[in-house]
């Protein structure tokens, strides 16, 4: 073989092997942060037990973000706006505010293109399902233990609750005045991204649920105020703050 059919081939070899190679980029608490290379059919429990989370790290809240992931939830975005953009136009002055208030807050979220799964490195050995192949640009954040949850929908204004582990929901829901709220119906997002519908009249009541910490509850709009709208719009407002990171409140996320 001459030498300069050795150099293509290696060359060659070179230039396959670093386009088969995934890159994961790994923030937060952990150990060894930044740009992770894998082969390919490698597996979430590779990246995040090369990252070595931190003592503090709260797998809980940990996000794995994908680009795949972000286009449904840029639909899911838009359709929020479009909708409060209807309600804002309502003769109902208050409620028109409210609609003004909620967009703003909706507008201000990223679309992170979350995925939702376990990324506790020793369930994800434990659970070959829930131990998804690697996809080349994956990012994979792990946050430090928040000690409140935010309370956010229908309230006189967005409420930052410390973290109480034996209060329910409705025990969060006491601190935050609400504002033409569903009375029924509250939804819990929990900081894994798991979104619980539950009921909290008389005539409907969930069993106490406990909130872990930097959960977020929706308080949701009435029915009766979203006549006209298409799809669900509460429950989409829920699961696009699912898609958000749990993090310290009042800190950047």
């Amino acid at each position: 073989m001459t030498r300069a059919l050795l150099l293509f081939c290696l060359l060659a070899t070179a230039t396959c092997a670093h386009a088969q190679a995934l890159r994961v980029q790994i923030e937060g608490a952990v150990r060894t942060p930044g740009i992770q290379t894998h082969a390919v059919g490698a597996r979430l429990a590779d990246a995040v037990i090369a990252a070595m989370p931190t003592d503090d790290a709260y797998a809980s809240g940990a996000v794995l973000t994908r680009r795949s992931a972000q286009q449904a939830q840029i639909r899911l975005k838009a359709g929020l706006l479009h909708d409060l953009g209807v309600l804002a136009a309502s003769a109902d002055p208050a409620l028109s505010a409210q609609a003004d208030a909620l967009a703003s807050q909706v507008y201000a979220l990223p679309v992170t293109g979350r995925v939702v799964t376990e990324l506790s490195p020793r369930r994800l050995e434990m659970s070959p399902a829930a131990n998804l192949p690697l996809v080349d640009g994956d990012h994979v954040y792990f946050p430090r233990r928040p000690t409140q949850v935010r309370i956010v929908g229908a309230v006189v204004a967005p409420c930052v609750v410390p973290h109480a582990p034996l209060d329910d929901a409705l025990a969060y829901l006491s601190h935050c005045p609400v504002q033409g709220a569903d009375r029924d119906w509250l939804f819990v997002v929990q900081p894994d991204g798991a979104v619980q519908k539950i009921g909290i009249a008389l005539w409907n009541r969930s069993e106490p649920q406990a909130l872990a910490p930097g959960a977020t509850l929706y308080v949701p709009l009435p029915a009766r105020q979203l006549r006209g709208l298409s799809g669900q719009f509460n429950a989409e407002f829920a699961a696009f703050l699912a898609t958000q990171r749990p993090h310290a409140f009042g800190d950047s996320p």
